[in-house]
């Protein structure tokens, strides 16, 4: 790298630093504390029958898996017990009413019915919001352990550059969705193979705009008990009664996929290898499971 090189990066990573929203770090307590293979298991509509094959014993999963957001609702929650749980959205530290009972329900069930060691990850970009989290929660139950993550971003930077970092784990990808913070933490945590179920990331066909000019969602998930409906699709960080503009949700993708190319980066980085398990998922950073034929939808 010529000097010239390393000054521009020097000075993008100071600006970085300074557009930090929060300058507290914290250690992260389990960089490669484990090895082997982990599940990540997303919520998308496809987890469903994962979960079938799982249940007849065609797959495999056990308690190296990472489940996120509300999957805790679902009865395999309890029968696989995951080490990992991950949480990053706001709805999860304020009254957001479309889910508010449901919330609740997961936090009784980590307080009630947890009864092995369990890593609950909660990522956000202000210490205000997990004190927050932490205080709207209430969880009192001993193996429920809490672990703060860092949610800082430097994706612009070259990759020797960016990699180390991510490798420290004081900055990370962004977290476009909670797929991808998943599957950074299991690369951080040490596991060579992530699999990966349920990301199924097909908005673009559950997402339409109605006569009121509001950008609607099916918002579809494998424990989903009624079929989904469209709705406008509102925005939970600041729990607001206004739909996102169509141009948003259009940044709010660019950054998901443009994440699921970093990991792909930061995976091959540390040798690890992220297998996409999903049926039809839209990602196309990560190789496929070859049993699964990606058959493109009839629109």
């Amino acid at each position: 790298m010529t000097l010239i090189k390393i000054c521009k990066q020097s000075l993008l990573f100071v600006w970085y630093f300074l557009r930090l929203p929060s300058y507290k770090f914290h250690k992260f307590p389990l960089k490669n504390k484990f090895n082997g293979t982990a599940h990540v298991l997303v919520n998308g509509p496809s987890l469903r029958d994962t979960l079938k094959d799982y249940d007849s014993g065609k797959i495999k999963i056990d308690d190296n898996s990472f489940f996120v957001n509300l999957s805790a609702l679902d009865s395999h929650f309890l029968q696989i017990k995951p080490k990992h749980y991950c949480l990053s959205d706001p709805m999860f530290y304020q009254d957001y009413l479309p889910k508010k009972d449901a919330i609740r329900k997961v936090y009784d069930i980590f307080n009630n019915d947890v009864d092995w060691d369990m890593y609950l990850y909660l990522c956000f970009p202000t210490e205000k919001e997990y004190d927050k989290l932490e205080q709207y929660a209430g969880l009192t139950n001993s193996h429920v352990k809490i672990i703060r993550m860092n949610r800082k971003t430097c994706a612009s930077l070259v990759p020797a550059w960016r990699n180390k970092l991510y490798a420290s784990g004081y900055f990370m990808p962004e977290d476009g969705t909670i797929a991808n913070t998943a599957i950074y933490l299991a690369l951080l945590e040490g596991y060579k193979e992530i699999r990966l179920y349920g990301a199924d990331h097909n908005y673009f066909l559950e997402f339409a705009v109605n006569d009121n000019n509001e950008l609607c969602s099916l918002d579809s998930h494998f424990y989903d008990k009624a079929k989904p409906v469209m709705k406008p699709f509102k925005n939970t960080c600041v729990n607001e009664d206004r739909a996102f503009r169509v141009h948003e949700f259009f940044y709010i993708m660019y950054v998901m996929f443009q994440s699921h190319d970093l990991l792909q980066q930061f995976s091959q980085y540390l040798g690890a290898h992220i297998l996409n398990c999903t049926p039809g998922s839209m990602i196309d950073s990560y190789d496929r499971i070859k049993e699964y034929k990606n058959e493109l939808p009839i629109i």
